[in-house]
Parts: C-alpha cells; sequence; structure tokens
C-alpha cells in the first residue's frame, strides 16, 4: 500500500514549524560553538526529537482533531525542542568568545542552565503519560482509574520536586556547577528534608513506570477489535525500545547510546501515530512477530561472533600483533564461520518461526505427506501436521465439509478457548475451514503473508482432500445406483412373475373355459367372462402400478407444474401456506422433469414431518442451460450438528446423477432452503 503523506491543519503547521525554528537555532548554536573551539559533550538528540515528536502529534490532531494523545506529542515534543534549544544556547554562552567563566556570559544562559537542570526532568512524564492514556486518550473505567491517577502523579513527583529544590539542597554531594543556579522557583525547604525527598521522589518517579505497564497489560486484555489492534503498535515499540535499551547498556560510548535513545522515541512516536490515524493499513502483527524473530536470531548470532572473536583473540593473542589478530579473525570468519553463521541463522529462525519464509519448501513438504497418504482419513491429519511443523503454530485444526451436509475435522495439538476460523472457499463455494489460535505466543502470530501462504497451502490441499472424499462417494454413488436398479429390476420381474403373469394365466384359462360352456351353459360362461374381466382389471391397475413406479403418471397426465400443484396441495391440507412460481418449464428433458418432481415431493415431505413451517415457496425456474428447483420455508431450520439424512441425501444423488448439485442451507433469519441445479440435456 503506498505511503502518502498526511495533509496538516493550520494549527499543527504553526507547532512543527516552531519545533523545526528551535531544531535549526539549536544546530546553528552547537555548530558555531564547535568553530570556536567547543567540544560535542553538549550536542545532544533533543531537538530533532522533539521535532519527531511534534510532528507526529500534528499527524494525529490533524487526521483526529482534539486527540489527547496528539496533544501530549505536541506539547511535550515543543518541550523537547525548547530543551535542546536552550541547551545549545548554555553551551554557546560559557564558550569563549561568546562567554567566559564565570561572570561575562551570553544574556539568558543561567536561565538555559535553570531550565535544562529542573524543568528538563519533565521531558521523560511524557512516556508514563502515553503509556497510560494510549489509545483512546482516557483513563480506564472502574477501579483501574485511581490506579492510573496515581501512576501520572508519581511520574511528575521527581520533576515537580526538582522545580521547587533550592539549589543548595541539589548541589550537595556533587561538584559545584559552571553556572550560578538562579532558584527561580525555588521554595525554602531545610537540607534535612529536601535531600531524602529527592531520594524517594526519585525511586517513585522510576518505579511508576511499572504500574504504567501493568495499565497497558489490562487494556490490553479489556480491549477488543480496533482498539486491540491500535495497542498492538505500542507493543512493536516496547520491544523496539527493549532490543535499544540493551543495545545502549552495552556501548562502549555515549554516542551510540544517544542514537539508541533517539531511535527509541523515532519507533515510539511513529508507531502510537499510525496505531491511531492508520492501524490497519500495515500488518502490525506481521511485524511484531518479525522484529522479535529477528532480535532473537541476531541477539544469538551476535552473541557467537563475539565469543568467536574472543576465543580466536585469547588463543593466539599473545603470539601476534592487533594487525595479525584482525587479519586471522577476518580469515577464520570469511573461511570457516561465515558459512556456519549463515546455516546457523536459517536454523534458528526456522526453530522459532518454521518454513513459513521457503514457499516451496511449504509446499513441497505438503505434497509429499499427501502423497504418503492414501484414505481421506490419513490426509487431513497429514495437513495438519504439515501445517503445523511448517509454520510452528502450536495448535491447527482442518473442517472440510462433505457433499452429504457431513464435516470432516482434523487437529493438530491441543485446541485453546479462543480461536480464529478462517473460510477454505474454491470457486465461490465454502469447502471448508481452517481452525487457529488467537493467542499462543510469537509462533501464533501470522503476517498477512503467512495467512496468506497458508490459506493457498491449506485451500488447495482441502480440494485434493475433498476430491477424494468426493470420488469415494461418487464410487459409492455409482454402487447404489448399480444395486438400486439390480433391485428394481428384481422387484419388477418379481412383480410380473408372481403377480400379473399368474393372473394373466388364470384369465386365460377362465376364457378357454368359458368358451366350452358357451353352448351348453351359458350361465357358466357369464360368470367366468366376469371374473376375467375382474382380473384384467386388477392386471391393469397392477401395470399402472408398475409404470408409477418407472415414472409418475401425473407428468404425462398433468405436466410437471401442475403435478407439483398436486403435491402441494396434498401439504395445504396439513396448514402451511404453499406458494408455486414456474417459469420456462416447456419442453424439459424426462429425467429432468423427474429429477425436479422427486426433488420437491422429497423437500415437501421433510417440511411435513420436520419443518413446523407456516409458509413455503416452491420456486422451478429455467435459466440458461438449467432447471433450478428451490424449496424454501420459514420453519425451524436444521442443526448444525445433525448429518443429512436419507431424503436430503436423496436430493443430492437425484442432483448429481444428473451433473448437477443440491444444497442444504439454514439462512440466518430461519427455516431451510433446499437449492437443486439441473443441467438440461437432450436437446431441450
Amino acid at each position: 500500500m503506498p505511503l502518502r503523506m498526511p495533509r496538516l491543519r493550520p494549527l499543527p503547521i504553526v507547532w512543527l514549524s516552531l519545533a523545526l525554528a528551535l531544531a535549526a537555532f539549536t544546530v546553528i548554536c552547537q555548530v558555531i560553538r564547535l568553530r570556536a573551539g567547543g567540544t560535542v559533550d553538549l550536542a545532544s538528540p533533543t531537538a530533532p526529537l522533539g521535532v519527531v515528536m511534534t510532528g507526529c502529534g500534528a499527524v494525529i490532531l490533524s487526521r483526529r482533531p482534539g486527540h489527547v494523545i496528539g496533544g501530549i506529542l505536541v506539547g511535550f515534543g515543543l518541550l523537547w525542542a525548547v530543551d535542546g534549544a536552550l541547551e545549545a544556547w548554555y553551551g554557546l554562552g560559557i564558550t569563549p568568545p561568546f562567554g567566559t567563566l564565570p561572570d561575562d556570559l551570553l544574556p539568558g544562559t543561567g536561565f538555559a542552565y535553570w531550565f535544562v537542570a529542573r524543568a528538563g526532568a519533565f521531558l521523560l512524564v511524557g512516556l508514563p503519560l502515553v503509556l497510560v492514556l494510549y489509545p483512546t486518550g482516557r483513563l480506564l473505567a472502574g477501579g483501574w482509574r485511581w490506579l492510573g491517577v496515581v501512576t501520572l502523579a508519581a511520574s511528575a513527583a521527581l520533576p515537580v520536586t526538582l522545580l521547587v529544590m533550592p539549589a543548595a539542597v541539589l548541589e550537595l554531594g556533587v561538584p559545584e556547577p559552571p553556572v550560578a543556579d538562579p532558584d527561580l522557583l525555588s521554595l525554602p525547604i531545610p537540607a534535612e528534608v529536601g535531600y531524602p525527598l529527592m531520594v524517594v521522589t526519585r525511586l517513585v518517579t522510576l518505579a511508576s513506570v511499572i504500574p504504567a505497564l501493568a495499565l497497558v497489560v489490562v487494556r490490553h486484555r479489556l480491549a477488543a477489535g480496533l482498539e486491540r489492534r491500535r495497542l498492538r503498535w505500542l507493543l512493536w515499540a516496547g520491544i523496539v525500545c527493549g532490543f535499544l535499551a540493551v543495545i545502549s547498556l552495552l556501548a562502549p560510548s555515549g554516542l551510540l547510546a544517544s542514537y539508541a535513545l533517539f531511535a527509541a522515541v523515532v519507533a515510539t512516536s511513529v508507531s502510537v501515530t499510525i496505531g491511531i490515524c492508520a492501524p490497519d493499513r500495515y500488518d502490525v502483527d506481521g511485524l511484531v512477530a518479525d522484529t522479535v524473530a529477528w532480535g532473537a536470531v541476531g541477539a544469538i548470532v551476535i552473541g557467537l561472533d563475539l565469543a568467536l572473536v574472543a576465543l580466536i583473540s585469547r588463543t593466539v593473542g599473545d603470539h601476534l600483533d592487533q594487525r595479525d589478530v584482525t587479519l586471522v579473525v577476518l580469515l577464520l570468519t570469511v573461511l570457516l564461520y561465515a558459512p556456519l553463521r549463515s546455516l546457523l541463522w536459517v536454523r534458528i529462525r526456522r526453530r522459532l518461526l518454521g518454513r513459513r519464509g521457503d514457499r516451496y519448501q511449504v509446499v513441497a513438504g505438503l505434497a509429499a505427506r499427501l502423497e504418503a497418504s492414501g484414505s481421506v482419513a490419513d490426509q487431513l491429519p497429514a495437513l495438519v501436521a504439515s501445517v503445523a511443523d511448517s509454520f510452528r503454530v502450536p495448535y491447527v485444526g482442518v473442517e472440510v465439509f462433505a457433499s452429504d451436509g457431513g464435516r470432516l475435522l482434523a487437529e493438530h495439538g491441543r485446541r485453546p478457548k479462543q480461536v480464529n476460523e478462517l473460510p477454505i472457499a474454491y470457486s465461490g463455494q465454502r469447502v471448508g475451514r481452517l481452525i487457529l489460535p488467537v493467542r499462543g505466543g510469537l509462533r501464533a502470530v501470522l503476517t498477512r503473508a503467512d495467512q496468506a501462504l497458508l490459506m493457498d497451502v491449506v485451500r488447495q490441499a482441502a480440494i485434493a482432500v475433498r476430491l477424494t472424499r468426493l470420488t469415494e462417494e461418487l464410487q459409492a454413488s455409482r454402487e447404489r445406483l448399480v444395486l438400486a436398479r439390480e433391485d428394481d429390476r428384481r422387484r419388477i420381474r418379481r412383480d410380473l412373475h408372481d403377480g400379473l403373469g399368474p393372473a394373466l394365466g388364470g384369465v386365460g384359462l377362465r376364457l378357454a373355459a368359458a368358451e366350452q360352456a358357451v353352448d351348453s351353459d351359458p350361465s357358466r360362461a357369464k360368470d367366468l367372462i366376469g371374473a376375467s374381466r375382474t382380473d384384467l382389471r386388477d392386471a391393469v391397475a397392477e401395470v399402472r402400478r408398475l409404470v408409477h413406479g418407472l415414472r409418475p403418471p401425473a407428468l404425462d397426465d398433468l405436466g410437471l407444474l401442475a403435478a407439483v400443484e398436486q403435491q402441494a396441495d396434498q401439504l395445504r391440507a396439513s396448514g402451511p401456506v404453499v406458494a408455486v412460481e414456474a417459469e420456462g418449464l416447456d419442453g424439459l428433458p424426462a429425467a429432468v422433469e423427474v429429477a425436479a418432481y422427486r426433488i420437491v415431493a422429497e423437500s415437501l415431505t421433510n417440511v411435513a414431518r420436520h419443518a413446523q413451517a407456516g409458509l413455503v415457496r416452491v420456486r422451478l425456474v429455467r435459466e440458461t442451460g438449467a432447471l433450478t428447483v428451490e424449496v424454501a420455508d420459514d420453519g425451524v431450520g436444521i442443526s448444525s450438528e445433525r448429518t443429512a439424512g436419507v431424503g436430503l441425501l436423496s436430493v443430492r444423488e437425484r442432483a448429481a446423477e444428473l451433473g448437477g448439485e443440491a444444497t442444504v442451507e439454514c439462512p440466518d433469519g430461519g427455516g431451510t432452503t433446499v437449492r437443486a441445479v439441473l443441467p438440461l440435456t437432450g436437446g431441450a
């Protein structure tokens, strides 16, 4: 997504311009001082940091006018810029020829010293303020509000104490400052009270960071949705600051520590700004995962680097000078350790995050597992095991929907209480779902690229599993069709052999007897002919019954629409209102007519037995190349836990016989909708 510079409102532009002017003033003073022979000990990045904070606050106030966090960043950014400018002016004021200690100083040098030494302590109050108020700009509700108030008061304890403490107390036990403190806001506090007060307030202010962080954790646990995603940005800033703090502690010089401080403030300000203005523009979860992973891997590898250098230096350092030691270390690193280091980097990252960075390996590994698995019962467990191994997630569940309405579920790991369900779709049709843990540490955090890869892999594998399942179901359906055909043939043979055949044979014998008796006993011949007529009538009824089993006579006698209306009339007699809608039913293939009639009849039977519906809509519409049959009711619906019965399975099989498909859905509004699409064949 392209990065666009936000448009600033007029007032935020004024604040940002002021911060830039103060930073420019700071740079000018420092350059002049360095050219006059001054040192870099007073050249701090305070003013540039103030520009960054003010700029971030200006963006927030432009996008979210009146937002408290934006006001905090602007206010403290300007404070940092003023502090940096006054520090630079103080340095210039005590540097000859512009100023000479102790009395010949530039105007305002004493005030600059007082501000930097006293008011500069307020610079650090911004961090607890952001931690306690981010992202809403309000304190947490309930009892947590009082903890927030106490935390903010504790964070201001030391700066307020420094502001009112007499210079005589502040200078106890420390070298005398080069410039006299003007004691602008000092109160008459005796040393026996002021010195212990300084110690206590320093501890209280430092300790205030702990409850501030605790409040962030509490807010994150209570938050959901957008607010939780915004807090993720603060989490990322905290991780970055943690790594930078370690770097600053290990830094051999104060310059690197200053750079680490600069980077920490920039990271915090920028992340807070993104979290408030555009929390969904970037993948913060992926950023958190990559930051932790690269930080952990980098720490391990750098530690090994330092250990290797120390080992080589200790082994050969006594025999070689520094130049030779450096050359030996360089050669060993290039020839031996560099390949090992690269391999180590890959192994550690794979241990932490799996193979999610190597798409080919993920796909190849899954394909190998699926090839080694024969049946569906083996393929789904192989799928979830491959996903869990490739992405290093603690739990994976994959559920595939069977065509008969059933569900196939395979899980790897222990299912947590909170899971995230991602639908698996193919060609616009939902074929299953992927179940992942909502929480679970670094390994449960997937970037958007990881999720895209994971969904591609799972989708293809789930489709393969579903196709295998469909193949098995197709084979079973063919077997059922063959068995049903043979059962029909056996039944027809039995009915013809045991029923119609003897009946017609009896008619023939009676007619022969009547022929012999017609001259000698006309009355008996008449009775025999009447009995034969009765037997023929029964035989015709049997033939009609057999024909009805092959094709409903109502379709030929009345047509599909009237036959469906006849079925609807039977359901209307039991109470529900049945509305039938039809369009373009002329010239349908015979097989399509029979399938549509049977599907409607079966659906209406299910409505009568189970739905408890008040309204049923039957819709038969001829569309391009297919007949759509739909039966919808407003009844109780079908439970998601209930497997498909014989009736619904019959509906699906009748549609599948013609190359179509049938679905059974329960809309959110209630009821059940049976929808079948029957392709038109036979030149219709």
